[in-house]
């Protein structure tokens, strides 16, 4: 029961993600941006005006730092997003510009409405259930993830 839990568990996360992604492709190619670009538009909505480096970026995104810098160029490029001077290239911070939040407001309230549509029928105590659940998971795949990378995996098994 437990080996089909995590099949069916990582078969879901998978189709989830394929889902997301596919839906952001294709809500914004309207703007030229990729799921990469909508992320990190999100990313530094969020920061507000303190902004975030390549490399708090690239952390949270698990993305790599070469690809942080491409699509930050590209947002630059687009008007999106700007830096900030400072030293060394990984520590400049990155900020929206106007024509950024702009946009990104857009972008939000079109995710808003795909979040609605996706959980109309699930009752708000149980999203919440949800969402620290898989927080949890989430957690405990990370510190599982580490473990392994270190070679002591063994004593989280017992």
């Amino acid at each position: 029961m437990e080996k089909s839990r995590f099949i069916q568990f990582s078969s879901l996360v998978g189709s989830v993600t394929k889902s997301i992604q596919s839906m952001k492709m294709e809500k914004m190619a309207h703007y030229g941006l990729s799921a990469a670009h909508t992320n990190l538009l999100c990313h530094l909505a969020e920061s507000g005006e303190e902004g975030m480096t390549q490399g708090e970026l690239a952390q949270a995104e698990l993305m790599d730092k070469a690809q942080v810098s491409r699509v930050l160029q590209n947002l630059e490029e687009k008007g999106y997003v700007r830096q900030r001077p400072g030293k060394g290239l990984y520590k400049r911070r990155y900020t929206m510009t106007a024509e950024g939040r702009a946009v990104t407001d857009e972008m939000e309230t079109i995710l808003l409405a795909m979040n609605r549509f996706v959980s109309r029928d699930i009752p708000d105590a149980d999203l919440v259930v949800f969402y620290r659940t898989f927080g949890i998971i989430a957690q405990n795949l990370s510190r599982l993830e580490a473990s392994v990378a270190e070679r002591k995996e063994d004593t989280l098994y017992e």
